[in-house]
């Protein structure tokens, strides 16, 4: 077990870290610190505003939901993200997608939500929005032979929905719907929301939705709309505003079914970049106010990056909603080498004035590893107003 060894150097890395951060989150400080201090653990029309601690899962944990929450709530942690479907499969007892093998006998989203509300825990259901990640193989054959899955530059089907295609927004729809009628839950967080790459997609309604919206005359398809073409910079814009509209469309459905749920995306960092690559356009996201929240996965080891990642991202926001701040100590993209670099996040997050932190992930390594030392150094008061 870890035990008390916060070096000072953690407490003064978020003002070394470089001048021009500094400068830079002064600037911002004095205009939005009152907005981005707080965010509500639930959601952001029941406010009692506390740092939100909040910890990314899948849809179940070792050894149970119950074991799991009495650990997260002694360490003061509010709020839980439990991976709950993807476009293709469910690990909660849906009447809209085919229901994993291992939800059959097990609704993992019932069981999570009434462990996590006996210790006053938000949960908030996170959707896999476009990638029909784990579904079965038969399921993404019939989704790609009725034409409903995205193409690239090369005509490779990929296993994600086209978000132009109807039929993919309807069935979102009804998912959000079924989530937030059926279940308890405190929020929807959509993940996913976005194209696996650049050239994605240029099936042949987008070819055809495009040249509606746009009136471009495409010669060479796809040339002239990918990067170097004349149209690439239209259809990078296009692209994002698909996404963008999807998004509008399930915030309106979940929120006329639940008023009080709460919205947020978990986001890529780079967000001018990622909107051009990705079709992500968080901070259009933040300006039209779809989300409550915003959660960018801020998943590096190199201070620097996560310091510039927060200053960029807080001044994109511009004070519009709280900025939860993703970390990934056992996520693909990065692996911290102990505990202590965690809590120096935390720190470095908190003197940006975000709202709060969410972790990737919760398993036996985090419980073991991480937990005991969060409880004793990161999450160690209470997170109360």
């Amino acid at each position: 077990m870890y035990i008390k060894t916060l070096h000072w150097s953690v407490w003064l890395s978020a003002t070394v870290v470089t001048v021009t951060v500094i400068v830079g989150w002064w600037s911002i400080a004095r205009s939005d610190n009152a907005v981005l201090t707080t965010a509500s653990a639930t959601n952001s029309h029941n406010t009692k505003a506390v740092e939100l601690r909040g910890i990314w899962s899948s849809y179940q944990v070792k050894p149970d939901w119950n074991t799991a929450i009495q650990k997260l709530s002694a360490a003061n942690f509010n709020a839980i993200f439990p991976y709950v479907c993807s476009p293709g499969i469910a690990y909660y007892h849906s009447q809209v997608l085919p229901v994993s093998q291992f939800a059959r006998h097990h609704d993992y989203l019932a069981e999570a939500v009434s462990a996590a509300h006996k210790h006053n825990i938000a949960v908030h259901a996170r959707i896999l929005t476009l990638e029909m990640l784990f579904a079965a193989e038969h399921t993404k054959s019939a989704f790609a032979a009725a034409g409903r899955l995205m193409i690239n530059s090369q005509g490779n089907t990929a296993p994600w929905l086209c978000p132009t295609d109807p039929r993919n927004r309807q069935l979102l729809g009804r998912i959000v719907t079924e989530l937030v009628t059926n279940y308890d839950i405190d929020g929807l967080q959509f993940d996913y929301l976005r194209y696996p790459g650049q050239d994605y997609c240029l099936c042949p309604r987008c070819r055809q939705q495009f040249a509606a919206d746009t009136g471009a005359r495409i010669s060479q398809w796809p040339q002239d709309i990918l990067p170097g073409g004349p149209y690439a910079a239209e259809f990078s814009r296009w692209r994002q505003a698909q996404l963008t509209a999807l998004l509008s469309d399930l915030v309106t459905q979940a929120r006329t079914a639940c008023p009080s749920i709460a919205i947020s995306a978990a986001v890529f960092p780079r967000w001018e970049e990622h909107s051009e690559r990705f079709g992500q356009d968080t901070a259009r996201w933040v300006q039209l106010g779809l989300l409550d929240f915003v959660a960018p996965m801020n998943y590096t080891t190199d201070r620097l990056d996560f310091a510039t990642w927060l200053l960029t991202q807080r001044k994109a926001i511009a004070g519009r909603v709280p900025l939860v701040v993703g970390m990934g100590p056992l996520s693909d993209a990065c692996q911290f080498d102990d505990p202590e670099q965690l809590v120096e996040q935390i720190q470095i997050a908190r003197s940006f004035g975000a709202g709060g932190f969410i972790i990737f992930k919760y398993n036996q390594q985090f419980a073991q590893e991480y937990l005991p030392y969060l409880a004793e150094e990161g999450t160690a008061i209470l997170p109360g107003p």
